[in-house]
């Protein structure tokens, strides 16, 4: 499976899926239940509007069943702020399987060192977005997105924004925190800015999006957007629990 763009931070499959199995999963966007998601847990603030979220599944890497997010509290790894809904959806496990199987789409460019993808469903309606982050380097080792609206229009905004990474100030500071403070902005801003450049990537629709470990956020969805939303599954490459358990007992 060809990259459509490759950057060292991220890489850029487009029709990743084949029709059926695209269709497939927006059907099941349809009728999947949706939560909030949480502003005061990860890296929402409180300006990013209400983005909803679905049920989280977890994969092993040399399996195909999914398990639900609730068997995973004795990892210290489930997700927080969403309500379990019972079985993940058909669309949904597909769409991890099809990730499993072409390993091509991510190696290289992410680390090794991981056991379980994580996939959970997310909507962004208009006037919603997702502020500057970093994905916890120690819980994983790279993270996906996957765009499964049937049209977008460039000018409805969604774009995900790639900070360029600044590897002079990782060396004498270090890796950027996980996320700012939720009100106090100012010093990872400064670190944001220090290079001040990026790439974005559209949200096109049966579009894949490879990331590895690089500051980005999600831009807000415009209000020429209408009724369309920015329906994208996203996801982690999870690191073994006795590796992330060593790294905290290191701390």
């Amino acid at each position: 499976m060809a990259a459509t763009f490759d950057h060292p931070n991220f890489r850029v499959v487009d029709d990743f899926l084949d029709e059926a199995t695209w269709t497939q999963v927006w059907s099941d966007f349809q009728f999947l239940q949706l939560h909030p998601v949480t502003r005061t847990l990860g890296a929402w603030k409180l300006d990013d509007g209400v983005p909803l979220g679905g049920e989280e599944i977890v994969v092993a890497r040399a399996a195909s069943e999914p398990e639900a997010s609730t068997g995973l509290a004795s990892t210290g790894l489930a997700s927080t702020g969403l309500a379990s809904t019972g079985l993940a959806s058909t669309g949904l496990a597909s769409m991890v399987a099809e990730l499993l199987a072409n390993p091509e789409s991510f190696d290289k460019l992410i680390d090794d060192d991981w056991d379980r993808i994580s996939a959970r469903p997310y909507v962004y309606p208009q006037g919603t977005g997702l502020s500057w982050h970093v994905d916890d380097h120690d819980l994983y080792a790279g993270a996906f997105i996957y765009y499964a609206h049937p049209h977008w229009n460039a000018h409805w905004g969604g774009e995900l924004l790639v900070a360029e990474r600044d590897h002079e100030a990782e060396a004498e500071q270090g890796e950027m925190p996980i996320m700012g403070h939720r009100f106090e902005t100012e010093s990872y801003s400064e670190r944001l800015l220090e290079i001040g450049c990026g790439n974005f990537v559209s949200p096109k629709p049966n579009r894949l999006v490879m990331l590895s470990g690089a500051p980005h956020m999600v831009a807000r969805i415009n209000s020429a957007a209408g009724a369309a939303v920015r329906a994208s599954i996203s996801g982690f490459f999870l690191r073994p629990a006795d590796q992330v358990a060593a790294s905290d007992a290191a701390d």
